[in-house]
């Protein structure tokens, strides 16, 4: 207790609570980061920002997830006790780890593009009702704003503030986050499937949050006495108060009342502390005050006042003998009323009777040893545990598409060219520029590459006056597969006084429907690792705004081909026509045409 806001000291055993949690979520970023890639599949493996946003993200939902489950886990075992009074720590590096995910995401996914992060990450969400799919960016982003009052009210100075139940109601709020969590996690990541253990481990937590917090309230029901009646109600046998504990009875339509017992007397007081609105029905009686169990505030049992010189004070209620019945008026009294204690001629249990139950509370310096020996279990199992868990997450948080996206099965991979590369070729026009590359050779192969900028950029916006027209290019070249886009760090430059090779005509090949995925061809090309699926959908539809070539990946290889070059039906940009369907599995018809070495596909709007 401390009758000012003044910051409290931490405790030995605090100190080694808070660097086994350091130690814990330190090795599991660790863990995720370095060492899971070098036992996962090398040609899988993600970017580094990509795989930072994972670890971020999932480190971040598991200690929400031990956040929640300790309160009821405390409940059910009281030896757990000593854990929950960190609980305060945990929520606040909680929110830190969820910050560092949020920073990953805006600078990657929502970089590099002239639309600022922030006004990029807001709009790209589909509009409810009018584009397929779920939102989950701006369930995450909200579930991190709750996250952030959270931690930000965690001090004393905002509980004397709002005052205990709306303190109180406030970081209740912790549970609608963890539910925009899972599902953010559900409608984003596990919706591509990539990680079959990603998704056994949130459907677990989010049924094991639930199944505690139920046990828990089970075994509290059956515990409390539930009694009817006014203005006095029968709260059971005054015999089964136990020595220097309570027992609480909830009257019908009143609040919850813990009876406790001192020696052969008995007082009745609320059971929500004036601290925090704590249990104090689970507390002790600790040098004749009622000890509250979550910080150690401390009340007399006959007026409820605390002793000088603190000034928090609770409700007190009438008690009364029937028999061997034990009555109590639930009409409370005004906080601090003296009431004299119900005298019981019971005879006390025997000394040594039975063993006391150990007893924790916030301030403690020290721990009984049957808390220390459960204590140190679960410190070491958090702290060995964490980065088990960073290995086997890290380990399968693979790209799904593999070493070579869409690859055409027995087709060799185009050779590498040379980074950077200095080419020269004809420039073709539709629906995005492209530069096609003569064969070199009588009977040889040619090649025809999509055109990119740096950042989330297409071809300079003078590149389409250059169809036809011999060009020389110098940039360096991405490819993935069949994909291949020269990122253009220089303007193209037409080459004079030099006849041009003949520009390729288009042949039509009919109409076509096709099943796949709407990409961006830059990170589909191998921009970003994964540069696919729904978690990326707001990056493409950025790069996309951009006028970087779009791309549809068919489910399987077609006609030679591992991509097509989307456009709309009018052979004009895919966007804005296909806007809300980039990044999901989607079927598309339209016409399909040869140029050069791609294939174009003249798609309707399903």
């Amino acid at each position: 207790m401390s009758a000012r806001l003044l910051p409290v000291s931490w405790t030995p055993a605090k100190r080694i609570y808070d660097l086994v949690l350091a130690a814990g979520v330190a090795g599991y970023i660790l863990a995720f980061l370095h060492l899971a890639p070098r036992l996962g599949d090398p040609d899988q493996a993600l970017d580094g920002q990509s795989l930072a946003m994972k670890a971020y993200g999932s480190c971040a939902f598991l200690l929400l997830t031990l956040a929640l489950v300790i309160g009821p886990l405390a409940r059910l075992d009281p030896r757990l006790l000593p854990l929950l009074y960190n609980r305060r720590h945990l929520g606040v590096v909680t929110f830190l780890v969820a910050l560092s995910h949020a920073i990953e995401v805006l600078g990657w996914h929502f970089a590099y593009s002239p639309t600022p992060p922030l006004v990029a990450m807001l709009s790209s969400e589909p509009v409810p009702g009018a584009a397929p799919g779920l939102p989950f960016v701006s369930l995450g982003l909200l579930a991190l704003l709750i996250l952030f009052a959270l931690a930000a009210t965690s001090h004393d100075a905002w509980l004397s503030l709002l005052g205990p139940p709306g303190w109180k109601a406030l970081h209740m709020a912790i549970y609608p986050a963890y539910a925009l969590v899972v599902a953010h996690v559900a409608f984003g990541a596990l919706q591509d499937g990539a990680s079959p253990v990603l998704a056994a481990v949130v459907v677990g937590a989010a049924l094991g949050v639930a199944a505690l917090h139920l046990a828990a309230a089970w075994r509290g029901r059956a515990g409390d006495a539930a009694v009817a009646g006014t203005p006095w109600v029968d709260a059971g046998p005054a015999a089964a108060v136990p020595e220097g504990r309570a027992i609480v009875v909830r009257p019908e339509g009143g609040e919850a009342v813990a009876i406790f017992r001192h020696g052969n007397r008995l007082s009745a007081v609320t059971n929500l502390c004036a601290h925090q609105n704590g249990p104090l029905g689970e507390g002790r009686i600790v040098d004749g005050c009622i000890t509250c169990p979550w910080h150690g505030f401390q009340y007399r049992p006959e007026d409820g006042c605390a002793p000088p010189p603190y000034t928090e004070k609770l409700a007190t209620y009438r008690l009364a003998l029937a028999g061997d019945r034990l009555l109590l008026d639930p009409r409370p009294n005004p906080p601090g009323t003296r009431v004299e204690p119900l005298a019981l001629a019971l005879p006390l249990p025997p000394a040594g009777a039975a063993a006391p139950e150990p007893f924790f509370i916030g301030w403690a310096r020290s721990l009984d040893p049957a808390l220390r020996r459960v204590v140190l279990l679960a410190a070491l199992g958090f702290a060995l545990g964490m980065p088990a868990l960073g290995v086997v997450l890290g380990a399968t948080a693979g790209d799904a598409a593999g070493p070579t996206f869409a690859t055409v099965p027995g087709e060799a991979v185009l050779p590498d060219l040379p980074a950077p590369a200095a080419l020269r070729g004809v420039l073709l026009d539709g629906p995005y520029p492209l530069l096609h590359l003569p064969a070199e050779t009588p009977g040889g192969r040619s090649r025809t590459l999509l055109l990119a900028r740096d950042g989330k950029l297409g071809a300079q916006p003078d590149a389409r006056a250059l169809h036809g027209r011999l060009v020389s290019a110098e940039g360096f070249v991405l490819r993935r597969g069949t994909i291949e886009m020269l990122v253009a760090g220089e303007p193209l430059k037409p080459v004079a006084d030099t006849p041009g090779p003949a520009v390729p005509a288009p042949v039509p090949l009919g109409r076509w429907r096709l099943q796949g995925e709407i990409c961006d061809g830059k990170c589909a090309a191998g921009g970003m690792r994964p540069g696919t699926g729904i978690g990326h959908r707001a990056c493409a539809t950025l790069c996309l705004d951009g006028e970087l070539p779009a791309v549809f990946v068919p489910s399987r290889p077609v006609a030679g081909h591992g991509f097509l070059l989307l456009g709309d039906a009018a052979g004009g940009p895919a966007l804005p026509a296909f806007r809300d369907l980039v990044g999901r599995r989607v079927t598309l018809e339209g016409e399909v045409e040869r140029l050069g070495d791609i294939l174009v596909f003249r798609a309707a709007r399903p």
